[in-house]
């Protein structure tokens, strides 16, 4: 089964008029000349636009060159993925043009002790995004938000975390792809003062292809980038949180990464006393949704048909299955200490949110306060899934599943993950 074909069937949702009119007149133009790409261009536009230019430590060079390389020669980006785009690098730019600024006059930041970090894991849409925000409510979980990936600095102070004015403006910049593809709205929410990705964050490394592939199809990058492993990425992942937690302390970090499940071994050399929450749901079922969210997210920016090796370890059964099997053996090996990975069920958390999290609490030794609690079950009654948008997509070509189900029985068996077909 090497042909994907919920790749094959899938159909782009309709544009806007706006953004189809804004694209159509973009044919008629020379767009990378008109919305360059290029590394000087993007380099002296940064440093212009901040009056600093020490990125620090140089191994995000090559990883940039090859990823714009690639985003021109590959992507096939539309005018308005070429405006968005080039307007993301610039934000990652400029904000680690700030990060490395502020650590240059206040070196002390670097001394910052990071509590073990909570890492939610696992495939996508299996329910991670849902049990970060559950879990975000607690105060004790420190969560980096949209705005805080976008704009680190200067670094977020407790007294202004909930008013600082750059919460609209990241806002404003995610709610774009909505209003680009409002598809997106029914499928994951953006917003400013929304729980992010530690991906976002690597992107400012130019290291991880986790965030920067949405931005367009880079197949050539994500082959560079893949053997490196996730340590650059995540180390300065790790600097950025620092910075962050400077003037507005966080008991723990809660951070989100499925990207991780492709090296769970990297984890612990950059967070050695991490604690990893793998959410299961029924690998199937989160595959064809991937499909139809990578889909419509590439769609953004590009009318290039989506490939059946986008992502593969997200919209292919057999991407996700060798995925799997590759952490089945880490686990086998010991690379991964089996006593720090907790898994929550999908419709466990689906059907009793709270009686999921108060156990999930209990299995990693963390007291959940009752201010928790509560503002969880206020969240949980106020906030019902039906409020949004439907996403709705097939789960499979019946002719197909039932060889497909067969490369996830060690996964389903093992951890007890229920069919839902």
């Amino acid at each position: 089964m090497s042909a994907n074909y919920r790749v094959r069937a899938w159909r782009p949702p309709p544009r806007p008029d706006w953004v189809q009119r804004i694209n159509e007149e973009g044919r008629c133009l020379d767009l990378k000349s008109v919305v360059p790409l290029d590394e000087r261009s993007l380099i002296d536009r940064a440093k212009a636009n901040t009056g600093l230019s020490d990125f620090g430590i140089d191994d995000w060079v090559e990883p940039f060159r090859i990823f714009l390389k690639a985003l021109d020669e590959e992507a096939d980006l539309t005018l308005m993925g070429r405006l968005m785009t080039r307007s993301d690098i610039l934000m990652h730019l400029e904000a680690r043009l700030r990060i490395e600024d502020t650590y240059k006059h206040y070196p002390e930041i670097d001394e910052q002790q990071l509590a073990p970090p909570v890492l939610i894991i696992g495939s996508g849409r299996s329910g991670t995004s849902a049990l970060q925000n559950l879990l975000a409510l607690d105060l004790d979980n420190g969560t980096p938000k949209h705005w805080e990936a976008l704009f680190p600095c200067p670094p977020p102070e407790a007294a202004t975390y909930h008013t600082d004015p750059r919460i609209k403006l990241a806002d404003e910049r995610m709610q774009q792809w909505n209003r680009v593809t409002p598809e997106v709205n029914s499928i994951h929410e953006f917003r400013g003062d929304m729980p992010t990705e530690l991906i976002q964050i690597e992107a400012l490394s130019f290291q991880s292809s986790g965030w920067l592939d949405l931005y367009g199809l880079v197949p050539s990058y994500d082959a560079y980038i893949t053997p490196r492993g996730i340590v650059p990425a995540m180390s300065y992942a790790k600097r950025v949180l620092k910075l962050l937690q400077w003037k507005n302390p966080r008991r723990r970090w809660l951070l989100k990464s499925p990207d991780a499940m492709r090296n769970l071994p990297d984890v612990f050399k950059v967070f050695p006393d991490a604690q990893l929450v793998w959410t299961h749901r029924d690998p199937l079922k989160a595959v064809s949704s991937a499909v139809s969210m990578v889909g419509t997210l590439f769609w953004i920016r590009s009318d290039q048909p989506l490939s059946e090796q986008a992502i593969a370890q997200l919209t292919s059964p057999n991407g996700l299955a060798s995925l799997f099997n590759r952490v089945f053996e880490q686990i086998d090996r010991g690379d991964i200490p089996v006593g720090r990975l907790h898994n929550v069920q999908y419709f466990d958390l689906i059907d009793d949110p709270l009686a999921t999290v108060d156990k999930l609490y209990r299995d990693m030794g963390i007291e959940l306060a009752d201010r928790a609690r509560a503002a969880m079950a206020t969240n949980v009654a106020s906030h019902p899934r039906e409020a949004r948008p439907a996403h709705r997509y097939s789960i499979g070509d019946a002719q197909h599943l039932p060889e497909e189900r067969k490369l996830f029985q060690r996964y389903q068996s093992f951890f007890k993950v229920q069919s839902e077909s």
